[in-house]
């Protein structure tokens, strides 16, 4: 499965082997990466997430391709998450999701990962409708998906819905 390469980072597919030595060896990480891992890396959201995240890769290999990492290329630093919540439904929705942990905010990784996610998306064929949410007070996020070219769609529990459809690219 292949990385997704911008200017400066390289989006790499979560392995289940990178998985699990996110979730049990930083060491083993790095080493798999070929990065330096933060020690603020992974945030509470993903940390909660990586052991259910260990068990579905390990019975659907192809979900590494939608769940990805962040590695600032040059530094060879792990940057953050960010990818896709899973493969497209069946109306082919993909939901896009990220996480840069905080010495690499401001920097415009987020951005420039998005961009380049949801490229990728659309040249995977079922690929129909990008969404994403966020909460209001999330300025950062709210302008990340505005630059993705994504409209704010709606309101609900209480974050804001955002989506492109395939032909408003």
């Amino acid at each position: 499965m292949d990385a997704i390469q911008t200017a400066r980072l390289t989006i790499l597919p979560l392995t289940v082997d990178v998985a699990q030595a996110a979730a049990r060896d930083r060491a083993e990480l790095a080493r798999l990466l070929d990065a330096r891992v933060p020690d603020d890396w992974p945030g509470p959201d993903f940390a909660g997430y990586l052991p259910t995240l260990v068990e579905l890769l390990a019975h659907d290999a192809e979900l590494s391709r939608w769940v990805r990492l962040a590695v600032q290329t040059s530094e060879r630093l792990l940057i953050g998450d960010m990818g896709f919540h899973g493969p497209p439904d069946e109306q082919g929705t993909v939901e896009v999701g990220y996480s840069i942990v905080p010495a690499s905010r401001r920097q415009g990784y987020a951005s420039e990962g998005v961009l380049a996610l949801i490229a990728w998306a659309f040249d995977q064929p079922q690929v129909q409708r990008v969404v994403a949410r966020c909460a209001p007070d999330n300025i950062a996020s709210r302008r990340i998906l505005e630059k993705a070219g994504l409209r704010q769609v709606g309101v609900a529990d209480p974050l804001l819905h955002w989506e492109l459809p395939r032909t408003d690219r």
